[in-house]
């Protein structure tokens, strides 16, 4: 998850990611108007972001998403 210029971003699965797009009305996350979509973050609207519950909710399924993904491997950060 993080908070950019352009709104709260949060990682998701994607059957997560396609429910808050479809029917919340979400937004894929881009740092700038020509720049390249990020593939797992997602733009929660932001009468979303004001149901404390409902975004709870989110963070929980982020963080098992999160959890769940293999480590990178050595060699693949620099």
């Amino acid at each position: 998850m993080s908070l950019t210029p352009v709104g709260f971003a949060i990682k998701l699965p994607e059957e997560s990611r396609n429910t808050l797009i479809k029917e919340q009305g979400a937004k894929r996350l881009r740092y700038f108007p020509k720049g390249p979509v990020k593939k797992r973050l997602r733009c929660p609207t932001e009468g979303r972001l004001k149901r404390y519950k409902a975004l709870r909710n989110w963070v929980k399924v982020s963080v098992e998403y999160v959890v769940s993904l293999p480590l990178p491997s050595k060699g693949s950060r620099k």
